[in-house]
Formats: structure tokens, sequence, C-alpha cells
């Protein structure tokens, strides 16, 4: 399964050669696969399944885009992590619960970024909020990158030196 999503992956890289890494280029094919399911889970959840503007939840009643955004996150997450280790950062050697604690570690920071740069860019520098969704993105996107690849899925390190394994 690994290897056909690859090679599905790997036959639109060729235009990009120039530009990125294979690595890379698949990171960011997942990362796109990742973004667009949270988008339909989203507007699945908001049109289809939350009708009402305010949901009770246990104890809590939620608006409609938090309970939609909730849903989003519980699909996109596992998603998310799945692809990670067992398609992009495949070289670390730490553990799988290891992982995993750190990658919704992440995802965690991940939501109070987006809360804290949207409300900034929107509501104090006045950006339009498309224009604000997008460059955020593309921030929390590169920080992402740079946390997993150094920390979430990081390759032990021997004697002062990264250990190479071939992928």
């Amino acid at each position: 399964m690994r290897k056909a999503i690859l090679a599905f992956i790997d036959f639109f890289y060729p235009p990009f050669k120039r530009f990125v890494s294979l690595h890379n280029f698949r990171y960011l094919a997942t990362g796109g696969s990742t973004f667009v399911l949270g988008l339909v889970m989203f507007w699945v959840a908001y049109n289809y399944i939350f009708l009402t503007e305010e949901v009770k939840v246990s104890f809590f009643t939620l608006k409609r885009n938090t309970i939609s955004l909730a849903v989003e996150f519980i699909v996109v997450i596992p998603y998310s992590f799945i692809l990670n280790k067992y398609l992009i950062f495949t070289h670390s050697e730490v553990k799988s619960r290891v992982q995993l604690f750190r990658f919704l570690n992440l995802q965690f920071i991940n939501m109070l970024l987006n809360y804290v740069l949207l409300k900034f860019f929107v509501e104090i520098l006045g950006i339009y909020p498309t224009i604000s969704r997008l460059v955020v993105q593309v921030g929390i996107a590169l920080f992402s990158y740079m946390y997993q690849h150094y920390f979430t899925f990081s390759v032990k390190k021997i004697g002062g030196k990264k250990e190479k394994k071939k992928h």
C-alpha cells in the first residue's frame, strides 16, 4: 500500500523536481490531502450533520462551527499522523507512542497558533480573512514540517552524528 501511494505521489513530481526535493514534495502532497480532507469534513459536518447554531454535547453547548471543527480534527489528526509516520518520516526510530504524543502536542500548538495569528492578522492588522488564513496556513505548514522533522519523527543520534537509514 505504501509503495502504491508513493508511486501515485511521485508520478506528479517531475515538474517540481527543480524546485523541491522528493521528500519535501511528498510532505507537501500529503499535507495538501490532509488540508482538503479537513475542509471537506468541516463542510459536511457544518452543512449536513449539525444543523442548529448551537449543539448540546454532554454538559457543554458548542457553536455549530466549533463542533464542526472538532469533527474535522477527529478525522484529520489520525489521518495526518498515519501519513507522516508511514509515508514521509519512515526513517525515525522513535517509539510510536512517543511520536504520537509529540504529534498531538504539535496539533495543540497549531490550534493555538491558528487562533492567535488569525486574530492578529484580521483584527489588529486589518488584513482580509482569506488572505490571512492562507498566510497563517503556509507559516504553520513550515513550522509543522520543521517540528516533525527535527522532533516528532527525529532520527536517533549516535556519537553526535545522525544515523542514516535508507528509505
